[in-house]
């Protein structure tokens, strides 16, 4: 059994001269039946303000923002120990004035990383987290990493009534890279869209 779901990030820059920070918001679009997508840290969005407070226009110099910093947008996925998931990124490498085609955008690059070998702490599963080279816009992966070579595994329990399937949980990090705003660009807010396709397979079905 497959079935996709659409998740949906938002990308906004803040140039000097407006009063409202920038940030990436991540808000679930659909939530799949038997899988649920949390936010665990900086539900409002990815802030690179609160990485670096002003970010001047024509300085060359990037901000970033990385995957132990505080600033990264943290999701959990939880679903049924036997699904395998497949995330698809999409987005715009450039951010434009109002998400307009104004000709002057200011580049973002999209970092990402995972987690699903189900330690306990925020910071043991960054510590043990996958950084996804950024060629790639697409990963799949079990939502618990399974264990190479050892005995197989005991058959899986009859569905019955009253019966619950285990579910783990997967974390993925969401970070990135913003270029130095460009000496031409004007005030404002510099936005653009992130979506997220999540697939699932469910090995039982």
């Amino acid at each position: 059994m497959r079935a996709n779901h659409l998740y949906r990030l938002l990308l906004l820059l803040l140039l000097p001269g407006m009063s409202h920070a920038q940030r990436i918001n991540f808000k679930p679009f659909v939530q799949g039946e038997g899988m649920t997508l949390t936010v665990t840290n900086n539900p409002t969005g990815l802030n690179f303000n609160a990485k670096q407070s002003i970010i001047v226009i024509g300085d060359p110099n990037p901000v970033h923002i990385n995957l132990m910093d505080n600033q990264v947008v943290v999701f959990e996925v939880e679903a049924p120990l036997d699904f395998d998931i497949t995330l698809q990124f999409t987005w715009n490498p450039h951010l434009s004035l109002g998400g307009l085609d104004t000709g002057i955008t200011v580049p973002f690059t999209l970092r990402y990383a995972y987690n699903n070998t189900g330690e306990m702490t925020d910071m043991e599963r960054r510590l043990s987290a996958v950084e996804v080279p950024e060629m790639y816009h697409t990963l799949t992966l079990p939502i618990r990493r399974r264990r190479a070579g050892g005995p197989p595994l005991p058959p899986p329990t009859p569905e019955h009534d009253g019966y619950v399937r285990p579910k783990a949980k997967a974390y993925f990090y969401i970070y990135g890279t913003l270029s130095g705003a460009p000496s031409n660009a004007s005030s404002g807010n510099y936005s653009g869209n992130i979506e997220v396709i999540v697939n699932y397979a469910d090995n039982l079905n």
